[in-house]
């Protein structure tokens, strides 16, 4: 596996720069640090979890060459308290079963026992290189696929707690996941094409999706949901954004496929290869925005009936200082049996350019069949209640 990256790493920085007379170390361009910081927690007194927090930090160094490409490296980390059930979006989701089956490669939930308390936890979920030039973008090292950062869906005005791609969740019941994350942020090699009239390509490829972030981890095992091991991971995605020069409007659409390998040694046979696509896009005016995402992966599952797919869609109105905003997901995992549709009404604004305070009310609906019995009664969960997420950036 490491030849397979060093090799990439060679092929795609000859790409990544564009070739120079001269040595492009003479006199380089002195180096530059940023860092950043984001704090979030979230209120929800109706919900099992009260009180969640997660806490986000990052710091990059980079230099310019003198043939202009640019060459960094980026690192963040992070710490929170999630859900019990859900932490990482991966273990066991639902009434609790006696047995659990395999877990859905890309969804990674299961049903059967309930899971323990992880309580507070940490992450160190990036660290790469990169080099920026004429001819795109390189990066290797531990980071997100492309599919998941091309991604592009909804204005919520959540940035922790929406209904779709939450970092957090105090309901645990948060079923629906569009961005395209199937590998974390494991070790991995990407290119990114430079953005022409809008259009920005990009490929990666992770050998071994062996870690995680607070909100997607692969590897993770709760419970007795363990996860299946993903290797040989390949995406490709692309992405889309333009302004209209005479009205303003805004549009952005991104779409992305990606398939790997998935096994677990304890269950031999239970699965093949996970493939995934997705698709999504937004419309922003001056005041008014909207827009939706759409997820389908067969999770990896070599038995038939254990697809997962997801629908997000949102809507956002700015009023003076004020945004208003309005979510929708729907979102089914055959694999455990249960779809969920969730509505939400959200009311936010910033206070200065560090502080944003957003409340707002959600709705989440979710039916369990029969598992493992498929005749057994069909289960119904609804809850609702006030949410308040109050974030501080920097």
């Amino acid at each position: 596996m490491r030849q397979h990256l060093t090799g990439l790493v060679l092929a795609c920085a000859a790409v990544a720069a564009p070739a120079a007379a001269q040595d492009v170390w003479d006199d380089p361009g002195g180096i530059e640090t940023s860092a950043t910081y984001e704090v979030g927690a979230v209120l929800a007194p109706d919900a099992d979890e009260s009180a969640l927090y997660v806490l986000r930090g990052g710091f990059e160094a980079n230099f310019v060459l003198e043939n202009g490409a640019e060459v960094g490296v980026r690192t963040s980390a992070a710490l929170g308290k999630d859900h019990p059930d859900r932490a990482g979006f991966s273990g066991v989701f639902g009434p609790a079963q006696p047995v659990s089956g395999p877990a859905g490669a890309y969804s990674g939930l299961a049903r059967g026992p309930g899971g323990e308390d992880t309580g507070p936890h940490g992450r160190f979920e990036t660290g790469y290189i990169y080099i920026d030039g004429g001819y795109g973008e390189l990066r290797a090292g531990l980071d997100e696929g492309v599919a998941a950062r091309f991604f592009e869906g909804g204005p919520t005005l959540f940035r922790q707690a929406g209904l779709v791609n939450p970092a957090l969740d105090p309901t645990g019941r948060v079923l629906a996941r569009t961005d395209h994350d199937l590998t974390g942020p494991s070790l991995k090699v990407s290119y990114a094409s430079p953005r022409i009239l809008g259009v920005r390509a990009g490929a990666s490829f992770t050998p071994e999706a062996s870690s995680g972030s607070l909100d997607r981890d692969p590897v993770r095992s709760l419970g007795s949901a363990a996860q299946p091991d993903i290797e040989n991971a390949v995406e490709v995605a692309v992405n889309v954004s333009r302004r209209l020069p005479r009205s303003g409007v805004r549009l952005r659409a991104a779409a992305a496929y990606s398939e790997a390998d998935a096994a677990l040694a304890a269950l031999p046979g239970s699965y093949d290869k996970v493939e995934t696509w997705s698709a999504g896009g937004s419309v922003e005016f001056s005041a008014l925005a909207f827009g939706l995402s759409y997820l389908e992966s067969n999770n990896g599952l070599a038995a038939p009936g254990g697809d997962y797919s997801a629908l997000s869609a949102a809507f956002r109105l700015t009023l003076g200082k004020y945004d208003a905003g309005f979510e929708y997901s729907d979102a089914e995992d055959e694999n455990i049996g249960a779809d969920s549709e969730a509505i939400g009404l959200s009311l936010g604004r910033n206070f200065g350019e560090n502080l944003r305070i957003v409340g707002g009310w959600q709705r989440f609906d979710t039916r369990f069949k029969g598992n493992p019995l498929p005749l057994a009664p069909v289960t119904r969960d609804r809850t609702d209640g006030i949410v308040i997420e109050i974030t501080l950036s920097g």
